[in-house]
């Protein structure tokens, strides 16, 4: 066979950059020019030849446009046809939304007998609960509609309940009162379709011809079974909130049935994750419509055994067959199948009631005061007889607005991504707790930190310290107590090492005192051991009551009093959680410190300034600076940003001082400390709880130790937390993270003008 050799190739100098039309050309004229001299020499814009390389120029400029945008139409930045942006944007986890709907807060009120052993008081035997879905017109715009998001609650005691008295006995008593509720409700109406299924299909999708929907409320198949939405089939874990009423484990939002004790902190929701099989996800169409799109599993009971095709057989999902040699590498997760992912059942043979919203738009931001009719007929109360008396919306529907455009989708997409949807730092827990519907408990505060291994936590030093504290005859005890105590002490093994260890000491313990029940109570081990922290996640939360005062105390168990966070509303913490920690991360919830204060405040007025009025002025502008939701934990006070803000006030000429304190004010002191007889002293401190440091334990204002006021947090020093220049009260150390309150201002406020 002849052999080739380099001389008998071209070697063609073809430039990949030219991609347009006049580029093209001019590649090709010069590519005959130099490999075909001798064969074609006419390049007049007439001949044919040049209409030939006129028109593979056309065909490649053609072809390198159509490889660019697509190209451009794969990257998110650059793309322009919505299809294309939704299916990016999906990728990133982000679901565009058909339209935006308006959300308003809407005041219902409702008459309630007064109660008969003290007209004072509502008897809210009777009240009334409403049922979520209630829905009501806008007097402006007849189709604009709201429908009711949350449970209308009378039962749950408001703050004001006794300040609008609606009837009066001939004597002048109260009969009754107007009660005032407000819940949030959404520009949208309620609508049912049903679809007919017939033999299982894979992914089944269901569309629902409506345009504009928001939301869907719920999937019933034919056996009453509930279809439940997750943002993508693989996940088989849905939230499930449950209201008050219809758990059996609370009878109020403030009280548990199991151990009649009572909160003040409303939690009028429960939340609770199920594992499932009939889920379905929900996509937004081209043309604005929703589609329900179904798993690829079927239950084969009272099928034909005939369809095989592939689904997923879900009552044989987790079963493995005996004797295979892997075995031991199937999932042992019964939802997740043997080697293989189910994605949730597909429906078939049955019949789907579908209950959705559909609404908003910019149209349904209706102003103030435009949602002032109630339906008729009445709504029926799930709970109670009384009965709705009006409604209106004292601040105008917000957020309303028409479906996303293309650059609305990819910015929110991209900001979607960036999140991940995951709690990685502190900030990221903070702002999730923050963010967990008000339904499940009102959080107030939040304070996150990580925990690093080794270092001692606050519950690990009580637990070392209720040890250090024992004192008991049993030399037995005695032994096993020192043991523990090693334990904590040993550096060498992990935290996780050291609970296991404490574990098994503890059950040696019980045995040792021969079931002397009293005598394992004084040593405070079980209280001990639930603040042993060994979470690398710690979140301490502080809450609102009806009054919007902060609650929340992590003795209150030790002190026999009920103002700590209840269990439901750190259970419903944790569920929500659950879903965005890391799986590496385990997390502890504890109550956050209060610290309550008081004001002390010496101005000098102008000289032709009223007084009094100056005085107002200054206490006013001392509760807007404390205002509650200002606080954080761990916040510093620095006075003399207030003294800015005083000096600021009309009529005021100069500051003398200003002291925040808990009971006098310790301006007025001499060098060692002693008061001169010049300050004031508060009526009642702003404190419940004091630190014993002979005992190393809190006692309440009942104490020996306390002196406080009821109701009121801890007892702090802000004579020694102060700066030493005297312009910054310190917080308490991070290890007790805690807020300063101005609880009580109307009392605690106290200034002279001179």
């Amino acid at each position: 066979m002849p052999t080739y050799g380099k001389n008998d190739f071209k070697e063609s100098n073809v430039n990949y950059l030219n991609k347009d039309f006049d580029s093209l050309k001019q590649s090709l004229m010069n590519y005959a020019k130099s490999y075909f001299p001798n064969s074609y020499k006419d390049f007049n814009e007439t001949s044919p030849g040049m209409m030939l390389l006129e028109m593979n120029a056309y065909v490649g400029d053609v072809l390198s446009f159509y490889i660019d945008q697509q190209y451009q139409e794969m990257l998110l930045p650059l793309a322009e046809e919505r299809r294309n942006i939704i299916n990016m944007a999906s990728m990133f986890g982000y679901k565009v939304k058909p339209i935006i709907p308006s959300f308003v807060n809407l005041t219902f009120t409702s008459n309630v007998d007064a109660s008969s052993g003290d007209s004072s008081k509502v008897d809210y035997t009777n009240a009334a609960v409403f049922d979520a879905g209630i829905e009501l017109v806008s007097s402006t715009n007849s189709q604009t509609i709201f429908t009711t998001l949350e449970p209308i609650d009378f039962k749950v005691t408001g703050s004001d309940d006794t300040n609008s008295i609606a009837t009066t006995t001939d004597s002048g008593l109260a009969s009754s009162y107007t009660l005032s509720r407000r819940v949030k409700a959404v520009s949208a109406t309620e609508k049912v379709i049903t679809f007919r299924v017939g033999n299982p299909e894979k992914f089944k999708t269901l569309t629902i011809p409506d345009t504009n929907v928001i939301d869907i409320v719920s999937c019933v198949d034919s056996n009453g079974s509930n279809w439940y939405e997750v943002d993508f089939l693989a996940q088989d874990k849905v939230p499930i909130p449950t209201h008050y009423t219809n758990d059996d484990d609370r009878n109020t939002a403030y009280s548990n049935a199991l151990n009649d004790t009572i909160s003040d902190i409303a939690v009028p929701f429960s939340l609770s994750y199920i594992t499932t099989t009939k889920r379905f996800t929900r996509e937004t169409n081209l043309d604005n419509t929703t589609s329900l799109v179904f798993g690829n599993g079927v239950l084969r009971n009272g099928i034909d055994g005939s369809i095989d095709q592939g689904y997923i057989d879900m009552e044989q999902v987790g079963i493995v067959i005996p004797g295979q040699t892997n075995d031991l590498n199937d999932a042992i997760d019964p939802l997740l199948g043997n080697e293989y992912s189910t994605l949730g059942e597909t429906p078939n043979n049955t019949t789907l009631t579908i209950t959705y919203r559909v609404g908003g738009g910019i149209s349904s931001n209706v102003p103030s005061g435009d949602v002032t009719t109630l339906p008729s007929p009445a709504p029926t109360p799930a709970l109670g007889s009384t009965t709705l008396v009006s409604v209106t919306n004292d601040n105008p529907a917000v957020g309303g607005k028409d479906e996303e455009d293309t650059i609305e989708i990819k910015e929110k997409a991209r900001a979607f991504f960036s999140t991940q949807n995951r709690c990685v730092t502190k900030e990221d827990y903070e702002a999730r707790v923050l963010n967990i519907p008000a339904r499940f408990g009102n959080i107030a505060k939040v304070y996150v930190t990580r925990n690093v291994e080794g270092d001692v936590s606050q519950g690990q030093q009580q637990f070392n310290t209720s040890l250090t504290t024992v004192n008991d005859n049993s030399l037995i005890i005695d032994e096993k107590v020192g043991l523990l105590q090693t334990i904590l002490s040993d550096e060498t093994t992990t935290n996780a090492q050291k609970l296991t260890n404490i574990v098994a000491q503890m059950n040696d313990l019980i045995q040792a005192s021969n079931g002397n029940i009293q005598a394992l109570d004084s040593l405070n081990l079980y209280s001990d051991l639930s603040t042993f922290n060994l979470s690398s996640i710690s979140i301490y939360v502080l809450a609102y009551n009806n009054r919007k005062q902060l609650v929340g105390n992590p003795n209150a168990l030790n002190l026999g009093k009920t103002d700590n966070i209840p269990q439901t509303l750190f259970t419903n913490i944790s569920n929500y959680l659950t879903n965005f920690r890391l799986m590496t991360d385990t997390i502890a919830l504890f109550d956050g410190y209060v610290v309550n204060f008081g004001v002390f405040f010496d101005i000098i007025a102008e000289k032709f300034a009223n007084k009094q009025q100056v005085k107002l002025n200054c206490i006013q502008k001392i509760k807007d600076y404390f205002q509650i939701e200002k606080m954080q934990f761990n916040q510093p006070i620095f006075k003399s940003n207030l003294e800015f803000e005083l000096m600021g006030v009309e009529g005021v000429r100069s500051i003398g001082h200003v002291t925040i304190t808990q009971d006098d004010d310790y301006f007025y002191q001499d060098a060692a400390g002693n008061p001169t007889g010049d300050g004031d002293t508060l009526p009642n401190a702003t404190y419940s709880y004091s630190y014993d440091a002979s005992t190393g334990e809190f006692e309440d204002s009942s104490g020996d130790n306390g002196g406080g006021t009821e109701d009121y947090g801890y007892k702090y020093n802000f004579k020694n937390a102060l700066s030493e220049d005297g312009t910054i009260v310190r917080p308490p150390h991070s290890s007790t993270p805690a807020v300063f309150e101005l609880k009580n201002p109307n009392q605690n406020i106290q200034g002279r003008v001179r």
